[in-house]
C-alpha cells in the first residue's frame, strides 16, 4: 500500500497511508473510532477505489486487476454477508472461486464449532456468524486474509479457539493476516507487529516481540516540590495515571537508562511494571480502544 487517499463528502478518512507487510506476518490494525480501519480494508480488499496512491498485491494492483482481488478475503465485521446461504451453499460457491478451497478444513472447523451446515447463517448466534466468517476464510486458500473485529460476539472459550486457528493458519499456509481490532489483548498473543492509525494515518508501528525492549511502564513517586511536569519534559515520557506525588509513567528507549534518568528529574524512587499493548496504544493515540 502506497500513499494511499481516500475521502468520502470532501472528509479525508484515508490520509497517504503506506506500508507493507509480507506473507506468514499477522499485523494488528488499531485505533480509535473514526480513524479509518475499516475504509482501509475495504480499501485493500479492492472494494474501495483510492482517490490517490495503489494497494497491490505482489505487484498487482487490487483495484484494477481481477487476479489480485481473487488472492484475498475480507471478512467485514457486519456479519450478514450472504446470510441467507447456508454453510453448504458458501462451500459450493466459494469452491468454485478460490482452487485452493480446502474442503476437509471447512467440515472439520464446522463440526469443531457446532455450527450446523445446513442452516442458513442469518438465524446464527452473533457469535456462530463469527466462527463461521472465519471457519470461511481459513478455509479459501486465499493468500491475503483481512478480518475486521473477527472475534466480537465470541464466548471466551470460541475466542481462545478462534485465535488459535490464526495464529496455525499464519504458520502452515502463510497467508498475510491483516486484522482491525480493539481488542488489545488479543493482539499480544497473536500479532507479529502493530500498527497505529490515526486520523487516516500511520502513526507508527511497534514488533510485539520488542515490546518490551522498546517500551517501559514504572511506577515513580516524586520528591517533595517536583511536580509532574519534571517527568513530561524528559524525552518519550508520558504519564499514564497520577495519585498525588506517585506516577505511572510509559517511558520510550533503552530500559537500561530510564532509571537514571527519571531519578535525575526528580523522582525519589522508580519501580517497574508490566507493560500492556494498551499503554503503547495510549501513548501512541490517547485514548483507549473503545473511545472515539
Amino acid at each position: 500500500m502506497d500513499g494511499v487517499r481516500k475521502a468520502f463528502d470532501g472528509r479525508a478518512v484515508l490520509d497517504g497511508v503506506t506500508f507493507s507487510a509480507a506473507p506468514g506476518e499477522i499485523v494488528g490494525l488499531v485505533g480509535r473510532n473514526g480513524a479509518g480501519k475499516t475504509t482501509l480494508l475495504r480499501t485493500m480488499a479492492g472494494i474501495f477505489r483510492p482517490d490517490a496512491g495503489s494497494v497491490r498485491y505482489d505487484g498487482l494492483d487490487v483495484y484494477r486487476v481481477p487476479e489480485a482481488r481473487a488472492r484475498l478475503f475480507f471478512v467485514t465485521d457486519e456479519r450478514e454477508w450472504l446470510g441467507h446461504y447456508t454453510p453448504k451453499a458458501f462451500l459450493a460457491l466459494f469452491s468454485r472461486i478460490y482452487p485452493r478451497f480446502d474442503r476437509e478444513a471447512f467440515w472439520a472447523r464446522l463440526r469443531a464449532f457446532d455450527l450446523p451446515p445446513n442452516r442458513k447463517v442469518q438465524t446464527f448466534s452473533k457469535g456462530m456468524k463469527g466462527l463461521f466468517y472465519l471457519s470461511l476464510a481459513l478455509s479459501t486458500g486465499a493468500e491475503g486474509i483481512l478480518l475486521d473485529e473477527p472475534t466480537e460476539g465470541l464466548d471466551p472459550i470460541y475466542k481462545k479457539e478462534a485465535l488459535r486457528l490464526l495464529v496455525e493458519a499464519a504458520a502452515e499456509a502463510r497467508p498475510l493476516i491483516v486484522v482491525a481490532t480493539h481488542r488489545l489483548e488479543e493482539l499480544e498473543t497473536i500479532a507479529d507487529r502493530v500498527l497505529f492509525l490515526r486520523e487516516g494515518r500511520i502513526d507508527g508501528e511497534v514488533a510485539v516481540e520488542a515490546l518490551q525492549t522498546r517500551y517501559g511502564k514504572w511506577q515513580v513517586a516524586l520528591a517533595e516540590g517536583v511536580g509532574p511536569e519534571a517527568l513530561e519534559r524528559l524525552s518519550g515520557v508520558r504519564i499514564l495515571a497520577r495519585t498525588g506525588r506517585v506516577m505511572t509513567v510509559l517511558v520510550e528507549g533503552a530500559p537500561e537508562e530510564v532509571p537514571g534518568r527519571l531519578r535525575e528529574a526528580g523522582a525519589l524512587f522508580a519501580e517497574p511494571l508490566p507493560l500492556r499493548l494498551e499503554d503503547v496504544y495510549v501513548r501512541k493515540l490517547g485514548g483507549t480502544p473503545d473511545e472515539g
